[in-house]
Formats: C-alpha cells, structure tokens, sequence
C-alpha cells in the first residue's frame, strides 16, 4: 500500500533538495571561523576542472596569548553534486607550526597530518551546513620542544565516522558534532636533557566524541579568560571509551619502571554556560600495576570497580556569590596480595573492597577572573571568598567500619578568626561511625601502630562520639556558632 505524503511535506523536502552549496560557501564559512578568534585563512590559487574546484596552498593563522599557531595544507578537491551537496577531500600533506617563543614558558612544536583518506559530504546551505565523514585511519605527528625537554607524539584514529552540523544566526554561531572511532592510538616520547627518556602508549576501542557549542558574532580576543569563556558562549562535550590500556614505561640509569592501567569503559565530561565550568572524569573496572627493574618495595597492583571526579566552578570575578560543587567516589577499591603480605601477613583484617564518596557544594565569590594570569600575580590575598558549604554526602566503608556525614555552613566574612584570618562559620554537621572500635582493634594487632596511640584513638572517638542504640556505633554533631565557638555534642571546644 502506498501512502500519501502531506503538501507541507513534500515542499520541505523538495526545498531541501533544491537547496544548492557553492566550493566557495564551503571556503568562506571555514574562513569566518578563524575570523571569529581573531584568526585568518588564506587560501592560494583555485583551479575548476568540470564540476571539480581545487584549492591549493591553503594555511591559517592564530594568535593566542603570544602562542602562534600556523596550519598548511597543501590543497583541498570540492566536488559539486547534482544535488547541490559536496564531497570534500584533502592533501595528504597538512602541517602546523607553534611558536610559543614570547611566553614565561617558552616552546616550539610541528606537527604533521595525513588526512588524506577523509571523505567529507556538506549538504544544506551556507547558514545550516550538514557534514557527514568517514575515513579508514587519519594519523598526526607532533615534535615538541622546550628548554630541557623535548616531545614527540604520535595519534592514530582508525575507523573513524561522524556527523557535523553547523548553523549560523541572530549573531551565533553553534556546531554540533558525534564523532566515532573503532581505535584510538596515543604514543608520547618525553624526553629530558641528558636524561633517558620516558614512554606513554594508549590503546583505546571504540571512542566516542560528542559536542556542541554557541559562540557570539564578535568575540574578544585580548586575554586567553575571553578566548575561552566568552560572554554569551556555552559549550557542552562529552568523550566515551571502551576498553583502554595507558603504560607509562620510565628509565633512570640503572633501573626501568612500568606503570599499567587498564579500564573497561570511561568518560571524560566537560561542560561551560554562563559563570559555570564544570569536568568530570569517570572510569569502571579498572586495574593498576606498578613493576620496577629490579624490583622495588614500591611495586603493586590495585584496582577498582568505578572511579568519579566532578568539579564546578565559577570562572569570571562577580559582586554576587556563585556556586561550585565537587564529587569523589571511589568504589570496590582492592589492593594487591603484595600489598597486603607488607603490613597484613597474617590477613588480621579481611581484605575485602573499600569505598568511599565525598560530595561538597557551596557558594563563593570571585575578585579576579579565574584564568586571568595577570589579575592573580598582582592579587594579594585569596582570589575567592567563600560564602557557603554544604556536605551533601560523605562515606566510608572500610574493613568492616562505616562512616557518613552531612551538614551544612555558611560564612560571615566580615568576622575573621584573628588566628587563622577565615571568615566566622556557623552551621551544623552530622557523623554517624559503625564498626570503629572494631577497626581500631584489628589495627592495634597488626603490630605497626603503638599500643598508645590505639587507646588515645578509642578516647577520642568517647569524647566527640555519642554511643548510639547498636553495638559500637556513634553518632557526632558539631555546630559552628556566633562568635567563632565550636561545640561538639554540645560540648563547647572552642
């Protein structure tokens, strides 16, 4: 059976085919991009064979901070389509140069592409361009050099395919992109004067990069804090990997270390709206090892079953107070048997998985903006004032022991301790601790800690430690009051 397309529809669809990109349209977006960041593209002589134009000759410039940066390509094949699409197609040979000469941490570095195998379709028209890309491998080689160090790196990205939308209005600029690679290679030669060098290799499967952006008509491009973040922009991005292998293989004169790392999945976040700039960095069923030749007392193998870091910031200085936040969890953390044989022969504690979660958020205000170089040499004193914390989570599970905890505080900065110059708090905090005397025992009969040092943990935990309704269990309160006092289950210790 066949079905009838609407009117509307087949208007939208026919504009869509009809809708013819130019080689040139294609040429002056990528030019406007440069422009954007205070940059420029040039391009050389053109050559029109049929429905085929090459550009040759082809190289863009800029200039961050007193870093230079100068990409070539050597030419660029448009192909127009019947259609009104493109197919794009580059030189084997593309180059850059750095030149960061100027700066208080000088460098030099060039590298070189091959992208020689990237086909790239462009379809749409000059304000809404729609990419799609594949390529078989694209390979990049870079040499770095610095005072007393020099570095090398090579990046192989083999089954590589995507998609790439870019649209231009009302003054903005947004790209959204999803990049997907069967392989992704990293090798890094770090090498030091007159010193061996040190080795990274990464292999990583099935690696997914997904991003989009809005960035203003006009950006300013004085201060690396404007070329970053500038007003208006938001930027999200989000980078995936399947099963990674990371070794770091370091030489002395006499001895070799190697460092393994392995995961099954992970993930690297990053994000920036407004006065916020946030990371994360997650990775699962990971596994660590550390081999000295000859062998070290260091040597170990560790490994864990999830692993997060977040943070957020605020990035720009403001009159009014803005939020952060950080996160840390660490969960099913197991440690190697050489491990335990050094201070747990005897296997006195149980051996089994720790975890641990730590989460704050708060509020602070900002007197220069964050990456403003300049603004914080000439600051004296903290860069930031702190007007609130919050503990909205913390946990501990430890042979046996468990501890949580919440609270929150906030911060009169017109009242500084004398003693320390922190700004007054007040606020309340809860602990809740199960299996400590337990703990504290198993610890006393390893034999590594002095019996006294035992005893005086166990008062302690008496006197700031309510008992609670279960065996070994304690709860504990500290509120921050007016004046700078400190109470701990009521009991005043400051």
């Amino acid at each position: 059976m066949k079905l009838a397309l609407p009117t509307a529809a087949l208007l939208l669809i026919s504009s869509a085919a009809l809708a013819d990109l130019a080689p040139q349209d294609i040429i002056s977006k990528w030019q406007d991009y440069y422009a954007r960041f205070g940059g420029a593209m040039t391009v050389g002589e053109s050559e029109i064979t049929g429905s085929t134009t090459r550009y040759r000759d082809i190289s863009a410039e800029m200039t961050i901070e007193g870093s230079t940066s100068l990409y070539y390509i050597e030419y660029i094949t448009v192909e127009s389509n019947a259609d009104g699409s493109l197919d794009i197609s580059f030189s084997p040979n593309s180059s850059v140069a750095i030149d960061h000469s100027t700066n208080e941490y000088p460098f030099n570095g060039q590298a070189s592409y091959d992208l020689g195998a990237l086909a790239l379709h462009a379809q749409g028209t000059p304000e809404h361009i729609h990419y799609t890309f594949s390529a078989p491998v694209i390979t990049m080689h870079q040499f770095q050099s610095q005072p007393d160090l020099d570095f090398t790196t090579a990046i192989a990205m083999q089954g590589l395919e995507g998609t790439m939308q870019t649209n231009t209005s009302d003054g903005l600029m947004a790209q959204t992109a999803q990049i997907d690679m069967a392989a992704l290679s990293l090798k890094i030669t770090a090498t030091p004067q007159g010193k061996p060098p040190t080795y990274v290799d990464m292999q990583s499967e099935n690696v997914s990069i997904a991003y989009d952006f809005s960035l203003p008509e006009v950006l300013d491009t004085t201060s690396l804090q404007a070329m970053l973040f500038p007003d208006g922009a938001v930027f999200g991005m989000a980078l995936t990997a399947g099963a990674t292998t990371t070794k770091l293989d370091q030489q002395t004169a006499d001895s070799k270390g190697l460092f393994t790392f392995t995961q099954s999945n992970g993930e690297l976040t990053a994000a920036f709206a407004e006065n916020a700039l946030s990371y994360g960095l997650t990775a699962s069923n990971a596994t660590l090892a550390l081999a000295n030749t000859p062998a070290q007392p260091v040597d170990f193998t560790a490994g864990f079953s999830r692993f997060h870091w977040g943070i957020t910031l605020p990035v720009r200085k403001s009159e009014t107070p803005a939020p952060f936040a950080l996160t840390l969890a660490l969960e099913g953390l197991t440690l190697g048997p050489e491990i335990w044989a050094k201070f747990d022969p005897d296997t006195t504690l149980t051996q089994t998985p720790a975890s641990f979660a730590f989460s704050v958020n708060g509020t602070a205000k900002l007197f220069v903006d964050l990456f403003d170089q300049t603004a914080l040499t000439a600051l004296r004193g903290a860069p930031f004032e702190l007007r609130s914390l919050s503990l909205s989570a913390l946990s501990l599970d430890f042979e046996g022991m468990g501890l949580t905890g919440d609270g929150d505080v906030s911060f009169n900065n017109d009242r500084l301790d004398p003693m320390s110059g922190l700004p007054e708090p007040s606020g309340v905090l809860d602990f809740s601790v199960n299996g400590a005397l337990g703990l504290l025992d198993k610890i006393g009969r390893l034999g590594m800690i002095e019996p006294m040092v035992i005893i005086g943990a166990k008062g302690a935990l008496g006197m700031f430690a309510t008992p609670n309704s279960g065996p070994d269990s304690f709860t504990s309160r500290i509120e921050f009051t007016e004046g700078g006092h400190i109470s701990v289950n009521g009991q005043q210790v400051k």
